[in-house]
Order: structure tokens, then C-alpha cells, then sequence
């Protein structure tokens, strides 16, 4: 069989933007096959916190998705097409599409394989689990985990000040949850090693209970029981605050 090669393609693409940028006018993204991304990840770890796009633009183009809010204000889980914010107090707030995103992602979810599973899990046999499922490591995929824990460690990180630390720094007064016997769903991405310019190349899990009143980014968790749903996506468009569109595409 022949070799398979991956290739890294940037494609730059001038746009004239008003004050009121309406990423409409950006170019239609075929939804059922590309992540649909705001900003890059080095950019939100460089305190770039500032949110140029709504989560009524975000919506248009995903279902299922993660990211943060303007001034890193807490975390982001899209589960259903609705989005929900975990501010650093524990509190879970379901939002409108005014809100403002500095970084997210966001995928029309189509499950392409469905793994049960009865056993208990903790985060780090989960992903070993889902290494040994997936069909390659050069495409990207969301993950969606219905189940039942017994634990969930979990984080959200209090909104920032100007001007601005960079991420690390915001993050050393982050909110840490602990939640026991809880039902919920865990919405999660994997990219590709190719791709870690623009985002980070492992499992990225954000969590939200059954009730919605808790959730956070998932530090680990123990599972009991769970349906776990798989998206293979051989995309990621990515908007860049400065009008430009890059595209990481499997080939």
C-alpha cells in the first residue's frame, strides 16, 4: 500500500473587514467534514484573550464543540447546539449568541463509531482506549462520552484583567472541582501532531454534568459505565483575528 503523506497547507485570504465583522462573508466551510476553529492555541497560551467572534458566528458552522469567553472567562462546552459557560465560582450559565469567544472549535458531530463500555475507566486508560480504536493518528476527531462517573476532576479559571498574563500565569488561579457519582457527558478533540501549531496535539476533554449545573476542563475523571461516540474529521479550518483562514488539511 502505498505511503500516505499529510500536508500542512496555509491558505491566506485577504478580507475586508468592517468594525462589525460578519464571518458570514468568509468562504462557506463544508461543516460535515472540517473543524471549524477561532484563533489557535498558541495564541490564547500568548494571553490573547480578547474575543473578536461571537458564539451566534461559532454556531452557524458546529454543534458540538469547546473553547473559552472573552477575557478567559471560565469554560466552554457546546453540547446540542447549545453553549454553556463554567465560570471559575462553579456556576454554569446556558448562553446567547452575543457572547464573545477568543478560541474555540465547534464540529457538526456525525458519530462514524460507537464503542460501549462497561467497565470502570479512569482518564488516562480512556485515551489509550480511543488510541487503540481510531484509524490513524494523522486525522482529527471529536468525541462525545455519555456515561456515567464516579469521579470528575475538573477546572475553570477566573476571568482576566488588562493587560493581560499569558496563560499559564491566568491559570495559577484556577478553580479545581471535584465531583463525585455524577452523570454527564464529556465533549473532546484529538489533533494530529501536524497540527499543533494551531492546536494542542492530544485529548482535550470539558466536561458538563446531566443537570447542567456542573463541569469544567476535565483534569481526569473515573468512568462507570459510558457510550462513547466517535467523529473522524480530516479537517481543521482555522479564523485568524487578522482576517486570514487556515486550512490544516489530510491529503
Amino acid at each position: 500500500m502505498a505511503k500516505k503523506y499529510y500536508l500542512f497547507t496555509a491558505i491566506l485570504m485577504i478580507l475586508v473587514l468592517g468594525t462589525g465583522a460578519v464571518y458570514g462573508a468568509y468562504p462557506q466551510i463544508k461543516s460535515d467534514t472540517s473543524i471549524f476553529q477561532v484563533s489557535t492555541l498558541n495564541s490564547l497560551s500568548a494571553g490573547n484573550f480578547d474575543g473578536n467572534w461571537t458564539l451566534g458566528e461559532l454556531r452557524t458552522h458546529g454543534n458540538t464543540g469547546m473553547g473559552t469567553f472573552n477575557g478567559l472567562d471560565g469554560e466552554m462546552i457546546e453540547l446540542n447546539d447549545n453553549v454553556y459557560q463554567i465560570k471559575s465560582n462553579g456556576t454554569v450559565y446556558l448562553m446567547n449568541d452575543s457572547a464573545n469567544t477568543p478560541f474555540a472549535m465547534t464540529v457538526q458531530f456525525k458519530t462514524d463509531k460507537i464503542l460501549i463500555l462497561n467497565s470502570s475507566m479512569n482518564l488516562t486508560q480512556l485515551e489509550q482506549l480511543l488510541n487503540a480504536t481510531v484509524p490513524s493518528k494523522n486525522m482529527f476527531y471529536s468525541i462525545k462520552v455519555i456515561g456515567t462517573f464516579n469521579s470528575v476532576k475538573a477546572r475553570s479559571p477566573p476571568k482576566q484583567n488588562k493587560p493581560y498574563p499569558d496563560l499559564t500565569t491566568a491559570l495559577e488561579n484556577q478553580t479545581i472541582f471535584n465531583f463525585n457519582n455524577i452523570t454527564g457527558t464529556m465533549v473532546g478533540f484529538w489533533c494530529p501532531a501536524y497540527a499543533s501549531d494551531v492546536n494542542l496535539n492530544d485529548y482535550h476533554f470539558h466536561f458538563i454534568s446531566g443537570d447542567k449545573n456542573s463541569g469544567g476542563h476535565v483534569i481526569d475523571c473515573q468512568l462507570n459505565g459510558a457510550i462513547i461516540e466517535i467523529d473522524y474529521i480530516p479537517n481543521d479550518t482555522v479564523l485568524l483575528s487578522n482576517g486570514s483562514v487556515l486550512n490544516v488539511n489530510q491529503v
